[in-house]
């Protein structure tokens, strides 16, 4: 459920920015939490945790990751309305 919620607020993130003209801007959100999720695992790579700082470190990327997942494709769709127009 709560990752449910994070991949939502990911998938509105384009629809918010959906006013402004640049192209680029939609994809921001995406890109930001990707960059955010590479650089969470080359930091649990580099510097792992003990027990239970090791499973919130892994449980970060997962937070990332459906981030990023969910404003790819809010991104895609928001591209594809635009387009449209």
């Amino acid at each position: 459920m709560f990752f449910l919620v994070i991949f939502l607020i990911g998938l509105v993130l384009p629809f918010i920015l959906i006013k402004i003209d640049a192209s680029w801007i939609i994809w921001s959100p995406a890109i930001i939490f990707f960059f955010a999720a590479i650089i969470t695992v080359i930091k649990v790579f580099i510097f792992p945790g003990e027990g239970m700082a090791d499973l919130a470190e892994r449980i970060y990327v997962m937070i990332f990751g459906a981030a990023a997942a969910g404003s790819i494709i809010g991104g895609g769709i928001v591209h594809l309305i635009k387009s449209k127009k």
